[in-house]
């Protein structure tokens, strides 16, 4: 059994603080801030979770199988609908008529012929412009779920199970230097451990190991608003791929989100600074979501979120030699965004056992 520090208590430091919690060890979690969940969490504000931006769980991915293993209440998921999706330019994604339109669709879904441009559009938003082709056969055969509880109710249920094996989560614990199986804290405290596992976020990480190499990420803009209106009507969302944007209204997807009007979530993934992104997004709700600032009861933007690596990631024991592994949607596995980092924290728990333990 290791001695396990955890540094960061967002979805992948709960998640690998679980997987080597299953594998015998002795774990510790460490969050700097007073809240925990990261990027996941979403603010509960009169029953509307208000998020980062939309998040889309892939049914029987790492992430869906870890919450299903650790709840004792089933979660409630709905899908993405693609007949209910607006292409701008296109119709819906799933057109039901004319009856040819409705035939060509099903034979390119089938094929998964890139030449058609729903499938083209679902490689691109499935997975934020990164081109997953298992997110996009998700989408487009329903297997994109909006969850009833939201992000927040996600990891609300991976804390609850680390309490009840008795793993303990310090908040508002900063940690600004590591070295071998030891950390130090802002607050002057050193804490001891066989191995520790970085799960703060690529940027907090490489000023912790600044040996870490360089990462281009994808980054993107958001809006997130509570409505006591329904702009898209029965829409699930509507896809400028064109322009990188997308509007979801998360109620329409799952009603038991939000207890009335809408949620929605859009999104503006392209090149260029957050600021215009931010107002190229707001351009864009206005046009096909006409009256939202009108209706607005809770609001949330964020000029620039990292949403995943453009290109290498970097291997989850690439400072081992020091006692330190890394876990995180940035840590090299075989699936991406938040699999990814339920994946990587899969691999960085296994390999602890591997790890010399502190004399």
């Amino acid at each position: 059994m290791a001695r396990v520090l955890v540094v960061g208590a967002g979805l992948s430091g709960l998640s690998v603080a679980m997987e080597a919690s299953v594998r015998g060890h002795h774990v510790v979690v460490l969050e700097k801030r007073s809240s925990i969940g990261g990027r996941a969490s979403s603010e509960l504000r009169d029953g509307f979770p208000i998020a980062y931006g939309p998040h889309f769980l892939l049914k029987k991915g790492p992430l869906h199988q870890l919450v299903r293993k650790v709840s004792k209440v089933k979660p409630s998921v709905l899908p993405l609908r693609p007949h209910r999706i607006e292409l701008l330019g296109h119709g819906m994604m799933q057109p039901r008529k004319p009856m040819m339109d409705a035939v060509l669709y099903r034979r390119a879904s089938k094929s998964y012929d890139r030449d058609h441009p729903s499938i083209q559009a679902s490689e691109d938003i499935a997975s934020w412009g990164l081109g997953n082709e298992d997110r996009s056969r998700a989408l487009l055969d329903s297997n994109l779920l909006a969850l009833k509880e939201g992000w927040s109710g996600l990891v609300g249920r991976l804390a609850v199970t680390l309490d009840e094996v008795g793993i303990p989560i310090e908040t508002g614990a900063n940690v600004i230097e590591i070295e071998k199986h030891k950390v130090h804290l802002s607050d002057g405290r050193h804490v001891e451990a066989d191995v520790v596992i970085l799960a703060c976020g690529y940027g907090q990480s490489k000023k912790l190991l600044p040996e870490l190499p360089e990462i281009e990420f994808r980054t993107a803009s958001t809006i997130d608003v509570a409505l006591d209106a329904m702009p898209l009507g029965e829409r699930h969302g509507i896809l400028d791929t064109k322009h990188s944007m997308a509007i979801f209204d998360m109620k329409q997807i799952h009603p038991g989100i939000a207890p009335s009007g809408a949620l929605l979530s859009a999104v503006h993934y392209g090149e260029g600074k957050g600021e215009d992104r931010l107002s190229q997004l707001c351009a864009f709700m206005d046009e096909r979501a006409p009256g939202w600032k009108a209706h607005i009861l809770h609001e949330r933007q964020q000029k620039n979120v990292k949403i995943a690596p453009l290109a290498g990631r970097v291997e989850f024991g690439f400072a081992r030699k020091s006692g330190i592994l890394l876990t995180g949607a940035w840590v090299e596995s075989e699936h991406i965004l938040s699999d990814g980092a339920v994946a990587a924290s899969r691999l960085a728990a296994e390999h602890i056992s591997k790890m010399p333990l502190q004399q």
